[in-house]
């Protein structure tokens, strides 16, 4: 696990200025991804093993986007490119994390989750 992930760190790193500077994890990233990795793994059925991992997914995945937020304040292209980089780069490491039924489940819930995002966000418009 600590290879896979460490891969992912390497990869990230490389391909992002921002990425090669991440802060440690702070106990609200933390929390976040334990509470999100917690929820996912009764939507979806996960394992223990399986609900570790993806917090880590979830946090390493925070983390640079809390980098991309810093690198890329002033340049909000720049700062959805490489938010649409880290979020590919999640859902693959979720992908290896989940078996292809969960997968599908998950592709569900994401979409679910989306949605509820949008007609929260058109409340009052």
């Amino acid at each position: 696990m600590a290879t896979y992930l460490s891969a992912f760190a390497l990869l990230l790193a490389l391909a992002s200025p921002a990425a090669a500077q991440l802060a440690p994890p702070t106990p609200a990233a933390q929390a976040a991804a334990a509470s999100q990795a917690q929820r996912m793994a009764q939507e979806l059925g996960l394992s223990p093993d399986q609900q570790a991992r993806l917090r880590q997914v979830l946090l390493l995945t925070r983390q640079h986007m809390d980098a991309d937020l810093t690198a890329h304040h002033d340049d909000p292209g720049a700062l959805r490119t490489a938010m649409a980089f880290d979020r590919a780069k999640s859902d693959e490491l979720i992908r290896g994390v989940l078996t292809p039924a969960q997968y599908v489940r998950y592709q569900q819930y994401k979409a679910a989750r989306i949605g509820q995002l949008h007609s929260t966000s058109q409340v009052g418009r």
